[in-house]
């Protein structure tokens, strides 16, 4: 089961990648489960954004990345 969050995070990375973000308490992010690229509707003016399906140590979660506002978002957390 996931529940749709879509709240801004403080996320840290290191070498391109994302480690640890804190939402209510401390994510650790164990393995990079996929990644990809979202064009988004540019017609409509959806930004581009990176989605990263992490795996943590509290749960499984989709993170989205806004490049153009330098911005992550928790998008869904999920049971572990």
């Amino acid at each position: 089961m996931s529940k749709l969050i879509n709240q801004p995070i403080e996320l840290t990375v290191e070498d391109n990648f994302p480690v640890f973000f804190h939402f209510h308490r401390p994510y650790q992010i164990k393995y990079i489960l996929q990644h990809w690229r979202e064009v988004g509707q540019w017609w409509l003016g959806e930004p581009e954004l990176f989605v990263y399906q992490v795996s943590t140590n509290r749960a499984w979660c989709e993170l989205h990345y806004l490049p153009a506002l330098e911005r992550w978002v928790l998008y869904r957390l999920g049971d572990c």
